[in-house]
């Protein structure tokens, strides 16, 4: 659910929508706009203050909003979703079709460790005018499901049941997402480690850390076979310090 501004009899009004998809009669899946609650004129609840839906929309979404009306649209629990498929053997959907599964575990998941609630906070108190979190979101379910470059992954936006960014956004965001997302990796770090910590009582007591890489530990390395022109024919197989190709 989301907060939008819409005019009647030239003023501006408050309204509390949710997006659906719906099929037309092309039977293309299209966006439609479901109003939930009529909160009313802008003017009886705009304190005066500098960007005042914008706060309101940020406030909406952390579950603390500015007009009161609007907390029980983030207490309540709409109810849980009851989803049947069927699969034939041998099909691609049997072992994974991104369009099923991608946005019922992966995007929970995120929601979980609080992503979708950092890039939300922080796109209320900067200039961003994208949807960043949607950027964040399908470089995730590509990175996972069908790695790809950058340009590639934005082709993969209608390849799941649901389109992940919005009709009309800017392809050269997907840079700007990584550019941000690079200057606040420690602050994104920190955010899932708290939700780790707080709902799945993860213990830092004790941390293992995977570079990735092997060494061996050895007085001497092995040696490697010499030609009769002193070249190298085969490599010693243990070698001291780091070693990226085993």
């Amino acid at each position: 659910m989301y907060i939008t501004v819409f005019k009647n009899n030239g003023y501006d009004y408050l309204c509390l929508a949710k997006a659906k998809r719906v099929q037309n009669n092309e039977g293309k899946k299209v966006a439609r706009k479901d109003i939930i609650y009529n909160i009313g004129p802008l003017s009886r609840f705009d304190d005066g203050k500098p960007d005042y839906i914008k706060r309101l929309r940020v406030s909406f979404k952390a579950g603390k909003p500015l007009i009161k009306e609007l907390e029980e649209y983030c207490t309540n629990k709409e109810p849980l979703r009851k989803y049947n498929f069927n699969f034939s053997e041998g099909e691609t959907a049997c072992i994974g079709d991104p369009k099923i599964f991608s946005h019922k575990l992966i995007e929970r998941i995120l929601e979980e460790l609080g992503i979708m609630s950092f890039f939300a906070s922080y796109k209320g108190f900067t200039k961003i005018q994208y949807n960043i979190y949607s950027f964040v979101k399908l470089m995730v379910f590509g990175r996972l499901l069908k790695p790809a470059s950058k340009l590639s992954t934005l082709k993969q936006n209608d390849d799941y049941y649901d389109s992940v960014l919005d009709t009309g956004h800017n392809p050269d965001n997907i840079y700007d997402t990584l550019r941000f997302v690079a200057e606040n990796h420690g602050k994104i770090i920190r955010r899932m480690n708290t939700n780790l910590v707080k709902k799945s009582n993860r213990n830092t007591d004790l941390i293992f850390y995977d570079v990735t890489n092997f060494y061996y530990e050895i007085e001497n390395p092995d040696d490697d076979i010499l030609g009769d022109n002193g070249e190298i024919i085969e490599k010693g197989l243990r070698k001291m310090g780091v070693c990226k190709e085993e």
